[in-house]
């Protein structure tokens, strides 16, 4: 029997999905840090992550803001996660960005408003 030379660490299956990602950066350690959003491809997720690449370089801990999306229209994630690991690639350009998901945006209820009619 062969053993691995890593220890799995993941805690769900990740399957290889090209799904849209949109991304900002919410909370980091960094004062002023760039707010505006980001898209990318998902390389692959999972029920407790997922990974993508980016141009931007992020620390361990940050909090990313996350929506992805599947075929423009589906929902598929809206919500925060946390980085848990980031690559640079040899290139130098890219980042490979791993994020666990740590919670789930509250979605706005929509309170159904009363229809009156106006008396004559």
């Amino acid at each position: 029997m062969i053993k691995p030379v890593f220890e799995e660490r993941r805690g769900a299956v990740r399957a290889k999905r090209i799904l849209s990602v949109e991304y900002r950066l919410h909370k980091s350690k960094i004062r002023n840090f760039d707010k505006s959003w980001h898209l990318s491809m998902t390389e692959d997720m999972s029920t407790s992550g997922l990974a993508f690449m980016t141009e931007h370089g992020y620390r361990m801990g940050d909090i990313l803001e996350l929506h992805v999306v599947m075929a423009g229209i589906l929902d598929i994630f809206n919500g925060y996660g946390t980085v848990v690991r980031c690559e640079k690639k040899k290139t130098g350009v890219f980042y490979r960005v791993a994020v666990k998901f740590s919670d789930l945006k509250a979605r706005r209820k929509i309170r159904p408003t009363k229809v009156t009619a106006k008396r004559k």
